[in-house]
């Protein structure tokens, strides 16, 4: 499910290499951080964390609470 905003955190180093594509001009470089680290970022930032109870499947039990009345 895509959110209306995802934000991605870049530490120096992709910073640096960002910059270095920028300058050089380098398509290639520009894709492959395209596939390597914006793509690995966005699909981290986008995956599913905690979500109330409320949003979870109608009719379906969460499994911390299954397993706590298995006990």
């Amino acid at each position: 499910m895509l959110k209306d905003n995802t934000v991605i955190t870049l530490h120096p180093e992709d910073m640096f290499q960002l910059h270095s594509i920028l300058l050089d001009e380098d398509r290639d470089a520009a894709l492959d951080f395209l596939a390597n680290v914006i793509k690995k970022k966005v699909d981290a930032a986008s995956k599913p964390h905690c979500r109330p109870v409320f949003e979870l499947e109608q009719g379906k039990m969460p499994e911390f609470i299954a397993n706590r009345l298995e006990r």
